[in-house]
């Protein structure tokens, strides 16, 4: 079923860390937002744009700020025929049934509305619809998007199940299993191991992966990073027991401290430069003898938008994955987007590396 994202409140719609949170707890109840729309209160035809929305999907969740959550209830109770009642101490529609403090679902012309209440720097109130039974995601790594679709399309066929791909860098892909009427998703999963038993990770994020992986053998992972600031620690470290198999990390940006910190040569900067497949592999030689870890990934590039030479142009990025037992893997790159984008390729190229290097572990 469809669904509608709509968030109600300029604060909102500005404020992009609690945006992101809210639509991180979203995601674990509903399917990705067909649409997401952003509406204000203030605006002269609130009442109709609301009202619009609201009559173009399946189903939606209304998220809606302090000062507009009254406001939008009302709204709602008025399409509905209905009035407002105090209910677990939240202002709701006297026909909702299902509710709980500063959340409520509505029931409108066989269409549910779960309105919610948002307040920044708060938990958000409990997300009242579900809807995640009929798709799935899952990564591939090692495999273009045009061999992933390729390869993938009988096995869809087979059991009934449409695909949708995207290529997170080149080597990772993204898939979207979602079952027909007669379809069978588990059987279709249990295919794509098969077919794929060193490429297939079940599950979207690829972090969670890694983390169960390495607490599952007792591992332990470090990082250098240049160009990409420390980026791969914070995204090894939003997942949950990643404490376990996380020793730390080393942002090297300057040639000073990949030399004091990490062993990096003065020959190496002069003959080769600070981006450089040497350097990479003197950061990673320099990481895993520091920590102590079991592996170490490493990044030195530049980003952007200033820094590129004729030679190394802005976006040539060098990512490598090492493991203490001496497997090793180097790669060039040549990534185009602005800096931030830069910097978030570079980290899942090497994530990618990292899983490649042992695939016993990984796979």
């Amino acid at each position: 079923m469809a669904t509608t994202l709509i968030i109600v409140g300029k604060s909102l719609k500005i404020n992009k860390p609690f945006l992101d949170y809210i639509n991180s707890q979203i995601a674990l109840h509903v399917e990705t937002p067909s649409q997401s729309l952003f509406l204000d209160k203030n605006d002269t035809n609130f009442f109709e744009l609301l009202e619009k929305a609201i009559n173009l999907t399946e189903q939606c969740v209304v998220v809606a700020s302090e000062n507009s959550f009254n406001l939008v209830g009302k709204i709602v109770s008025t399409l509905n025929e209905d009035v407002l009642e105090l209910k677990d101490n939240t202002l709701t529609p006297t026909k909702s049934t299902i509710y709980c403090t500063n959340s409520y679902v509505v029931e409108y012309q066989e269409r549910k509305i779960n309105i919610i209440r948002a307040k920044e720097s708060e938990t958000l109130p409990k997300i009242l619809l579900e809807n995640r039974s009929t798709s799935t995601l899952f990564s591939l790594i090692g495999l273009d998007e045009d061999s992933t679709k390729i390869l993938l399309a009988p096995l869809a066929d087979t059991h009934d199940v449409k695909l949708t791909s995207t290529s997170i860098i080149d080597g990772l892909s993204l898939v979207e299993a979602t079952t027909y009427k007669y379809g069978n998703l588990e059987n279709f999963l249990k295919s794509v191991k098969s077919l794929f038993p060193d490429k297939f990770i079940q599950n979207e994020n690829i972090l969670i992966h890694i983390v169960k992986s390495l607490k599952k053998v007792n591992k332990t992972l470090t990082t250098a990073e240049s160009c990409t600031g420390g980026e791969i620690a914070s995204m090894i470290t939003s997942i949950s027991g990643s404490s376990e198999i996380f020793k730390g990390g080393i942002i090297s940006y300057s040639n000073s401290i990949k030399k004091a910190w990490l062993g990096v040569g003065d020959d190496t900067f002069k003959n080769y430069g600070a981006v450089s497949e040497l350097c990479i592999r003197e950061m990673l030689e320099g990481a895993l003898k520091r920590s102590s870890s079991d592996y170490a990934v490493a990044t030195s590039g530049i980003a952007g938008p200033d820094g590129g030479t004729k030679t190394k142009p802005v976006g040539t990025v060098f990512v490598g994955a090492r493991s203490k037992n001496g497997n090793i893997l180097v790669e060039r790159l040549l990534l185009q987007g602005d800096r931030a984008y830069i910097q978030k390729q570079s980290c899942f190229h090497a994530l990618k590396l990292l899983l490649l290097i042992d695939r016993d572990v990984f796979f």
